[in-house]
């Protein structure tokens, strides 16, 4: 492991975009309150969110050289994204806010188990568009990553494929994490598999973009529509990889302290731990396993990030093993 942390110490540079949210995470009762009454909740707190955030705060913490790219309200809450992401040390390349816009917010409800439910509205986001890839700066990237590509309104079809096929024009590889689409628009990502390097879906996610249930099948057919790597994320399972040559289950970490305590954020922080191995050079099942000991680790504290602190965490993770 020692060799794993050296190597870490030489930055990398990721661009991450992707969902950018504030997320008001409240640890919910059993019963809401009703109209008039008030009820006492343990924690109420406010966080950065959406999956292309915690994606690069995560990799901020593991040391990798990391900017996030966003087009965001001039409003209270694309303040607040900013000022977190620049205490992360998140560079904030390609970023802009504008009063046209607003930025998203979310009520995250946390349940006694760990589980999530979510208020929110249905505007505002990240805008960015095709035309900010087409003017971006992109000597010295190495990697791009979209978190949540589904929240990307402006970014979705034909704009998505010809992004990441700018990317890779660059010499980038690139990686995609899907989110759940509350449009049932799935489809809009299937013009840019072709140029996805690496597609990270959830479970539920790549059911419903594939329309096969198994592991196995799912990766099928992703790679027989262009996909390099595919990886999808399986929970307390861990996670199954596959390329067009290989492909293998990988088991879960224990979660420190034995409980779950909030699973908000637990596959941005897999994302997270999965570029950060493989800028480093380690191998595909060597990254996976970064990854689920980095998902691990963000289960154990409520909100998305708040539970990652550096790379020395990771490390002992993954000296520990799994479940």
């Amino acid at each position: 492991m020692a060799e794993f942390y050296a190597q870490l110490d030489c930055p990398v540079s990721v661009a991450c975009t992707g969902a950018a949210v504030v997320d008001v995470l409240v640890r919910a009762p059993r019963t809401l309150p009703a109209p008039g009454e008030s009820k006492i909740v343990d924690a109420i707190s406010l966080a950065p969110g959406g999956c292309g955030i915690n994606t690069a705060i995560g990799l901020a913490r593991l040391g990798v050289d990391v900017s996030f790219w966003a087009r965001l309200g001039a409003d209270g809450a694309g303040d607040f994204l900013r000022n977190q992401l620049e205490g992360h040390r998140v560079r904030l390349d390609n970023w802009q806010q504008s009063p046209e816009r607003t930025t998203k917010s979310a009520v995250v409800l946390v349940s006694e188990s760990g589980e999530r439910a979510f208020l929110r509205t249905s505007g505002g986001g990240n805008a960015l568009s095709l035309d900010d890839f087409e003017h971006a700066e992109w000597s010295g990237i190495r990697h791009l990553h979209v978190g949540g590509c589904y929240s990307l309104r402006r970014l979705l079809d034909v704009d998505l494929a010809q992004a990441l096929r700018l990317a890779r024009a660059y010499g980038v590889t690139t990686s995609v994490d899907t989110v759940w689409s509350h449009d049932d628009n799935w489809d809009t990502l299937l013009p840019a598999l072709p140029w996805v390097d690496h597609l990270l879906p959830s479970l539920a996610e790549a059911r419903r973009l594939t329309g096969e249930q198994d592991p196995e099948a799912i990766c099928a057919w992703l790679h027989g529509r262009g996909v390099t790597t595919v990886v999808v994320k399986l929970g307390a399972r861990g996670a199954f990889f596959s390329t067009t040559q290989d492909r293998a289950a990988s088991p879960a970490f224990a979660v420190p302290g034995g409980r779950v305590v909030d699973t908000t954020g637990a596959g941005d922080a897999f994302c997270a731990g999965y570029i950060a191995a493989l800028q480093v050079g380690r191998p595909l099942p060597e990254a996976v396993r970064w990854a689920n000991a980095w998902a691990a680790i963000a289960v154990s504290a409520l909100g998305a990030t708040t539970a990652l602190h550096d790379r020395e965490q990771l490390m002992d993770r993954l000296e520990e093993g799994v479940i």
